[in-house]
């Protein structure tokens, strides 16, 4: 309390100085106000030591767990992210940007832990939080490492649902806050380089690099359109080494009757068309399809985003490139599929087909390459009516002449909960009902 009675003190030396030009009433009336400051500070002062000592007391009840510890060490990796992203996010902007060695950008970050954090006993851990939040994707990591979870939703950072071995549940995972969940959204927008501006609010990417085991595909939705006002995150799990035709039997994904008629249809048959919701297995099986091609014939897959792939030896793969805001070049999936009409296929897969890429995969399959694409639907009936809808839409097609047309396309596959559950083969068009005749299989 030494401090303040000194500033009060001072204060009576001044209306001692200024007292000769003050009448009486005035002096009385300064020497109240100065009386009342000084108790309003004394209150003041003994409210905030009170307060210090309910922290001390709080803080000493906790200082010897591992609570402590724990809450100790994910502050200092915030305040790690913080400064190396906003404070001084140069050297982890050149690091994205390919312009400053790893190594360095590490030796950089372990010097200022050292500097700036005294229990060297917790650096190690401060280090390895920092470093998942950087190059992989901090707390999500152990889902992701989970072979039986196929997907991550991201509400809130206290909401995570995950689909494990085909059922939906709420996970225990949480983020450390709301601004470490906000942060952690725009840096997995910076580590892909895609942007996340009002003008991109919705944006989908895969990342093929991170994970050792799967190719991510990610769907993030901003605050700017989603009615909570807060990012939300989807993440799909496509494993890079594909299941083998043993484990998919073992799965329920089909049986192995099933599976040496679908093997035969890819070499055989005209052309296959996936229908199912998301998640049903769609990708799954044109993945498993394709190790059954033999390696005489050729092929062009083309996809939004790279969930196919094969070491076939004459097989090519390409993606989109969408134009995110910022810059103007474009290849969207009728760009790809006219310049493939152009090369010489015995395959033409589309990944997914949700419009004018239509027109493209009936004139590949008018002209005798074997078409393979995917589509939403309810059912395999549903799914080649939706096929014609896509091709109307952008043609001058009648539905009678689509039909006659996508005969050829002759193998319908419905998914359901990963399994197959609906096959129909196409075995003519009848003019009489203006319709395909299908044959049930399965």
């Amino acid at each position: 309390m030494a401090l303040f009675k000194l500033k009060k003190k001072s204060a009576d030396d001044e209306i001692l100085e200024t007292q000769e030009e003050l009448t009486s009433e005035e002096v009385s009336d300064v020497e109240t106000s100065e009386n009342e400051d000084a108790e309003e500070v004394d209150e003041t002062v003994e409210s905030e030591e009170s307060n210090t000592e309910d922290y001390i007391e709080e803080r000493d009840m906790f200082d010897s767990s591992d609570y402590t510890r724990e809450r100790t060490v994910t502050e200092y990796i915030d305040e790690i992210i913080d400064y190396f992203t906003q404070v001084d996010p140069i050297k982890l902007n050149m690091l994205e940007r390919g312009k400053l060695a790893k190594d360095e950008f590490i030796e950089d970050v372990k010097l200022y832990i050292k500097k700036n954090i005294k229990d060297s006993s917790i650096h190690d851990e401060v280090f390895k939080g920092f470093s998942s939040f950087v190059w992989s994707y901090d707390v999500l990591d152990d889902l992701i490492a989970d072979d039986d979870i196929s997907d991550i939703k991201v509400y809130d950072h206290d909401h995570i649902r995950i689909k494990r071995l085909g059922k939906r549940e709420a996970s225990d995972v949480v983020f450390r806050s709301e601004r470490h969940y906000s942060k952690f959204i725009e840096h997995v927008a910076i580590k892909n380089k895609v942007s996340i501006s009002d003008q991109n609010a919705a944006q989908n990417f895969v990342d093929k690099e991170s994970s050792e085991d799967a190719i991510l595909r990610f769907n993030i939705t901003t605050g700017f359109i989603n009615s909570s006002g807060k990012p939300v995150l989807h993440v799909r799990k496509i494993p890079k080494r594909k299941l083998t035709e043993e484990q998919l039997i073992k799965l329920g994904f089909f049986d192995k009757k099933t599976a040496d008629y679908l093997k035969k249809r890819a070499i055989e048959g005209g052309g296959f068309l996936l229908a199912g919701k998301g998640g049903s297995g769609k990708t799954t099986f044109i993945n498993w399809l394709i190790e059954q091609l033999p390696e005489d014939v050729s092929g062009l897959v083309i996809q939004e985003n790279e969930e196919l792939f094969s070491d076939h030896p004459d097989m090519a793969f390409q993606h989109t490139v969408m134009n995110r805001g910022e810059g103007k070049i474009e290849y969207n999936l009728g760009d790809l599929a006219r310049n493939g009409l152009l090369t010489d296929i015995d395959y033409f897969i589309i990944g997914e087909i949700k419009g004018a890429e239509a027109l493209f995969l009936l004139n590949a399959v008018y002209t005798g390459a074997k078409g393979w694409a995917t589509v939403h639907g309810a059912s395999a009936t549903e799914a080649m009516k939706k096929l014609v809808d896509y091709i109307k839409y952008n043609s001058d097609y009648s539905q009678e002449e689509a039909l006659q047309m996508l005969v050829h396309l002759d193998t319908i596959v419905f998914m359901e909960d990963f399994r197959v559950k609906e096959i129909a083969e196409v075995t003519g068009y009848d003019e009489k009902i203006g319709n395909l005749v299908y044959k049930k299989v399965l």
